[in-house]
């Protein structure tokens, strides 16, 4: 997503993010970044963690170097992705921004792309974040306001476990955080 403006709280927001679910990262995984950004965090912080990275995003220009892959791409339908080639797919501060009507063939993507026994981790504002989220972007300009005013919709747990169970994954994991404004999510294959 569009990440090229952030200021000083929206990065120690991220970094924390990161911390959360870098950890399910393991040596040997080949990973998938969904809607990595320009920075590409994930990707840059755990290269030494995994064996192959992969980001995609619109706003990332192809490329590869060492042991990451970035590919240009809005994260629609069809991914340019082999079949049941990753470990893990991380889907960070991402989902919100997608249209909701879009999502449901994303989780078939998820998949699609993971192998058996994968799992995705996501990380989701929770719908009390969305009040919070516009005080600070928009009264006290503390956040990046492009960032909070593109989120199309703020995910329930339900929700999310209703879009994997259709999809053929299975939730192992809910965990909130940052106060119960954040939300990870980790769905198995």
């Amino acid at each position: 997503m569009n990440t090229k403006e952030w200021n000083l709280i929206d990065k120690l927001i991220s970094k924390y993010r990161l911390s959360v679910a870098a950890k399910y990262i393991e040596k040997d995984d080949i990973v998938l970044d969904l809607g990595c950004g320009v920075q590409h965090y994930l990707l840059t912080c755990g290269k030494n963690k995994f064996k192959s990275g992969y980001g995609l995003d619109y706003d990332v220009e192809g490329c590869q170097k060492e042991n990451i892959t970035l590919v240009k791409h809005r994260c629609q339908g069809n991914l340019p992705l082999e079949n049941s080639f990753f470990d893990k797919v991380f889907l960070l501060a991402s989902l919100e921004h997608f249209e909701e009507k879009d999502v449901p063939e994303l989780f078939s993507e998820f998949y699609r792309v993971l192998k058996k026994g994968g799992r995705v981790i996501i990380t989701t504002p929770t719908p009390r974040a969305k009040p919070v989220l516009e005080f600070l972007a928009l009264k006290l300009k503390v956040v990046t306001a492009e960032e909070v005013t593109s989120h199309k919709h703020y995910y329930l747990a339900e929700e999310i476990r209703n879009l994997a169970e259709k999809n053929g994954l299975r939730m192992v994991k809910t965990r909130y955080f940052q106060l119960g404004l954040n939300c990870l999510y980790i769905l198995e294959k």
